[in-house]
C-alpha cells in the first residue's frame, strides 16, 4: 500500500525474423514497460518499423482528418462497430464522399464571409439618402463619411460651404477642399470615425437588401451541407471510433521496433516487469524457439552514473485508488519513496469536511455523488470520475463533522446556541422550529461563537498532518542518507516543540486548547519558564521540555542541513499557522449562510408564520434554497482548493519528491490526464 509494486528488469533476446511475433505477444501480455533503446547505445542500432507501419499511419491520418471534418467525439459515439473487412478501402471511399461535402462547406462559408464583409461595408451607407456614385467624382469637394457617437453641431463654424447628411450614428459631410483639413480636425475632436465607401453604383439600401437575400440563400445551402455531414457523422461515428482505436493499435505495434536494439540477425528489448508477472513473461516469451528471457539487476545506472529508477505502479486499496490522480497531478512518487496516496485519501476529504462542516451539504454531496457515480458506471476512470469519488468522501466527512462536531444542517443549528439576547433568527433551529423533535446531538464546537477553539482545532490538525509528513520523510531518507533522515527527525522535534508551546498558550483560557493540553497532552511535563509579557504566567509557563525539543531539533537541523536552514524554522511556523485557513473557511461560510438565512427568515418566513401569507412562505423558501445553493457551490470550490493547497504547499514539501515515472506497459492505452 505504501510501497509501489516491486519491479524487475527483463531482457528479451531473439532472432530478428521473429520480431513481429514477439511484438504481438508483448502487446497481448500488457506487462512490459519498455525502456527505449537509443541509437548507438552499446554500439547497437535501433530497429525499423514493421512493413504495416507506413500504410497504417497514412490511413490513420486520413481517418483523423475525416473525424475532424465530421466532428466525431469518442465520448459521443454509440454502438461501436467491430472492424470487419478492409479498413483502408472503407476509409478511402468515405474520404472521397466527405471531402466533396467538406470542400462545398468551406466554399460556401467563404462566400458567406465575403457577403458579410460587403454587408458590413454597405450597412452604414444604407441609412443615408445618397447613392454610391454621390460619394465620389468631385474636383472641388472632399467627402467625409463615418460613425459619430452623437449628433455633431457647429459644422457651419468651419465654413458655410458644406452640406451634411446624417442618420442614427452616421454622418456624411461634403465640404470644399480648401476647408477639408479644418473640417477633418473638427470632426475627429468630436469622435468621428471614418468608414470606407464601397466601389460601385446604385442605392445602398437596395444593394443591402440584395446582399442579405443572397446571404440567406447561401446560409440555407450551408445548412443543407451541414445536415448531410450530420447524417454521415451519425452513420459512421461508431465505425470511425472503432477504426481509429484499431489503427492506433496497429501503428503502435508496427512502430514498436523503433524502441528495440537490433543487430543483423537478432533483436534485444529491455523493460520493467512487475515481479509477480515475470514468470508469465518468461513462460510465454521464453517458450518461443530461439527466444531468451533474462532477469537483470534492478539497479541499472544511467550515463550520469545515477541508478535508474524503475517505473512506478502504485498499489492502493480500491477506495483510495481514485486519489492517485491527484497525487500524480503533483508528481508521481519515485520507486524508492513511500506512496502518500493513502495519507492523502484520509486527510484530503477530512479537511474538506471540516471546512464545509454542514450535515446538509455533506448529505447532498453523498446522495448526488452516488447517483452521478451510478450513472457513470460504464464511464472510464477519467479525471472527473476520480474527482467525483473525492467529493463523495468529502461529503461523507462534511456530514460527519456537520452532525457530531458542529451540529448543523444547511446553516441552521440542531439546537439554539447557548448565548444571551439571541434574535429570533439566531434562535431558529431544527429541533424546536422545524422538526419539533429534540435531536440528541449537542454541538462540540459552534463556528460563530467558538472561533478561537476552531483555530486551535486547525493547529492540532496541522501538527498531526505535518508531523506525519516529517515521519514519512524519515523513512524515505533513511534508505539512502542517514544524515538527511536525522534532519527530518530534527524538524519533527522543532514542530513538536512549537506545537506544545502553542497549546500551552491556548490553555490559558477555558476551551479546546485547555481540553487538549490537559487531556491528550496531559502527560506532557508542565514545568517551565514564566514570561508574563508573552502571556506565559506561573500557571502556564513555557514547558522546559518544549524548549529542549526546539533546541535539539535546531541543532540536528543545522548539523545535517546547514546553517542557512535556520530561517526555515519561521517558515515551518508559517506552515502551522496556514492551517488556520480550515477555521477561516468554515467560519466565513457559516457567517455568510447565517446572514442569508436571516434575511430569508426575517423578511419572508417569519411574516408567513405570523400572518399565514402563503406567498411569503414560498418566496422565503425560494430565497433559502438559492442562498444554500450558492454557499454549497462556494464551499465546495473553496474546500477543494484549500485542501489541495495544504497538501501541495505545506505537506508534500516536507518529504515528497514526486520524481517517479508511471508504469506504462506496452499494450495498455494511456488515459487522458489533466
Amino acid at each position: 500500500m505504501l510501497r509501489p509494486v516491486p519491479m524487475t528488469r527483463a531482457l528479451i533476446v531473439g532472432p530478428r525474423n521473429d520480431l513481429e511475433a514477439i511484438v504481438e505477444k508483448l502487446y497481448a501480455l500488457k506487462v512490459l514497460h519498455i525502456v527505449d533503446h537509443k541509437e548507438g547505445e552499446e554500439d547497437l542500432a535501433i530497429g525499423k518499423p514493421l512493413e504495416t507501419a507506413a500504410e497504417a499511419s497514412e490511413v490513420l491520418v486520413k481517418l483523423r482528418s475525416i473525424a475532424s471534418v465530421l466532428q466525431v467525439k469518442e465520448s459521443e459515439a454509440e454502438g461501436v462497430e467491430p472492424i470487419i473487412g478492409d479498413v483502408r478501402q472503407k476509409i478511402l471511399a468515405l474520404e472521397l464522399n466527405i471531402s466533396e461535402e467538406d470542400a462545398a462547406k468551406k466554399k460556401t462559408q467563404a462566400l458567406i464571409g465575403d457577403l458579410q464583409q460587403k454587408i458590413d461595408a454597405i450597412t452604414p451607407l444604407a441609412q443615408l439618402p445618397l447613392s454610391l456614385e454621390d460619394y465620389r467624382g468631385y474636383e472641388t469637394l472632399e467627402v467625409f463619411v463615418g460613425r459619430v457617437p452623437h449628433d455633431i453641431e457647429g459644422l457651419e463654424t468651419i465654413t458655410p460651404q458644406y452640406e451634411g447628411f446624417s442618420a442614427a450614428g452616421y454622418l456624411a459631410v461634403f465640404v470644399v477642399k480648401d476647408k477639408a483639413a479644418s473640417m477633418r480636425e473638427f470632426l475627429a475632436q468630436r469622435g468621428f470615425t471614418a468608414v470606407p465607401v464601397p466601389e460601385g453604383e446604385g442605392n445602398p439600401h437596395e444593394i443591402l437588401v440584395d446582399l442579405l437575400s443572397e446571404k440567406a440563400r447561401w446560409q440555407a445551402r450551408l445548412g443543407e451541407i451541414e445536415a448531410r455531414l450530420a447524417t454521415l457523422r451519425e452513420r459512421y461515428a461508431g465505425f470511425l471510433t472503432a477504426a481509429k482505436a484499431h489503427l492506433e493499435v496497429v501503428v503502435e505495434k508496427a512502430e514498436a521496433p523503433l524502441r528495440f536494439a537490433v543487430t543483423d540477425h537478432t533483436f534485444l528489448v529491455e523493460g520493467w516487469v512487475p515481479e509477480r508477472d515475470f514468470s508469465k513473461v518468461s513462460d510465454e516469451i521464453g517458450g518461443m524457439l530461439g527466444v531468451f528471457v533474462s532477469e537483470l539487476e534492478t539497479t541499472v545506472e544511467h550515463e550520469s552514473g545515477q541508478p535508474e529508477e524503475p517505473p512506478v505502479l502504485l498499489q492502493n486499496p480500491r477506495p483510495a485508488k481514485p486519489f492517485e490522480m491527484l497525487i500524480n497531478m503533483y508528481g508521481t512518487p519515485s520507486y524508492r519513496e513511500l506512496d502518500p496516496t493513502f495519507v492523502f485519501y484520509l486527510a484530503f476529504p477530512m479537511m474538506f469536511g471540516i471546512m464545509v462542516g454542514d450535515a446538509g451539504y455533506g448529505l447532498v454531496w453523498m446522495v448526488y455523488g452516488l447517483w452521478l457515480f451510478r450513472r457513470w458506471k460504464s464511464r472510464p476512470w477519467d479525471f472527473w470520475k476520480n474527482l467525483l469519488v473525492g467529493f463523495i468522501w468529502g461529503g461523507f466527512w462534511a456530514f460527519v463533522f456537520g452532525t457530531f462536531v458542529f451540529a448543523e444542517a444547511f446553516g441552521i443549528p440542531f439546537h439554539a446556541p447557548v448565548a444571551a439576547n439571541l434574535s429570533r433568527a439566531e434562535a431558529f433551529n431544527w429541533s424546536d422550529n422545524i422538526l419539533h423533535v429534540q435531536i440528541p446531538i449537542e454541538p462540540f464546537l459552534e463556528k460563530l461563537h467558538q472561533v478561537s477553539d476552531f483555530i486551535v482545532l486547525s493547529i492540532a490538525i496541522a501538527y498531526l498532518h505535518l508531523g506525519t509528513g516529517f515521519l514519512i520523510g524519515v523513512v524515505n531518507e533513511a534508505r539512502h542518507s542517514k544524515r538527511h533522515a536525522a534532519g527530518k527527525v530534527g524538524w519533527f522535534l522543532i514542530l513538536t516543540g512549537l506545537f506544545t508551546v502553542i497549546m500551552d498558550r491556548a490553555a490559558r483560557w477555558p476551551g479546546l486548547g485547555q481540553t487538549i493540553w490537559n487531556g491528550p497532552l496531559g502527560w506532557f511535563p508542565k514545568a517551565g519558564i514564566s514570561m508574563p509579557n508573552l502571556g506565559f504566567t506561573d500557571q502556564n509557563p513555557i514547558p522546559m521540555l518544549s524548549l529542549y525539543l526546539l533546541g535539539i531539533g535546531v541543532v540536528a537541523m543545522l548539523v545535517t542541513e546547514g546553517p542557512l536552514h535556520i530561517m526555515e524554522v519561521f517558515g515551518l511556523l508559517a506552515n502551522v499557522v496556514s492551517y488556520a485557513r480550515l477555521a477561516g473557511i468554515g467560519v466565513a461560510e457559516e457567517a455568510v449562510i447565517f446572514a442569508l438565512n436571516t434575511i430569508g427568515l426575517n423578511f419572508l418566513v417569519f411574516p408567513w408564520i405570523d400572518s399565514g401569507n402563503i406567498v411569503s412562505l414560498i418566496a422565503g423558501l425560494v430565497v433559502l434554497f438559492l442562498s444554500n445553493l450558492l454557499i454549497f457551490l462556494l464551499s465546495t470550490i473553496s474546500g477543494t482548493i484549500q485542501a489541495l493547497r495544504l497538501h501541495y504547499v505545506e505537506f508534500f514539501i516536507k518529504f515528497y519528491h514526486g520524481t517517479g515515472t508511471l508504469f506504462r506497459p506496452f499494450g495498455v492505452r494511456p488515459t487522458t490526464e489533466v
